[in-house]
């Protein structure tokens, strides 16, 4: 429990962003992330490309997810 309240406690004081992303089906959704970070991004082997996308916290389902920059559609800072 207490876990749970420090992480919401960050939350409020880290920056939080939202994003809109369009999904693999072509489904545009709304998130609220913080903690980007872009030092830990991720590449894709099978487009030889070494940066993708990055990793960050998502409010909506409670744990860090992955977005890839070419599926963004816009990000604004909250």
């Amino acid at each position: 429990m207490l876990s749970k309240l420090k992480t919401k406690i960050l939350g409020f004081l880290s920056p939080q962003y939202y994003i809109v992303y369009k999904n693999k089906s072509g489904e545009v959704k709304t998130y609220r992330i913080g903690n980007i970070n872009l030092y830990k991004s991720f590449g894709n082997k099978s487009y030889d490309r070494n940066n993708i996308g990055f990793k960050a916290y998502c409010y909506g389902r409670n744990q860090v997810r992955s977005f890839r920059h070419d599926r963004i559609v816009s990000i604004t800072k909250r």
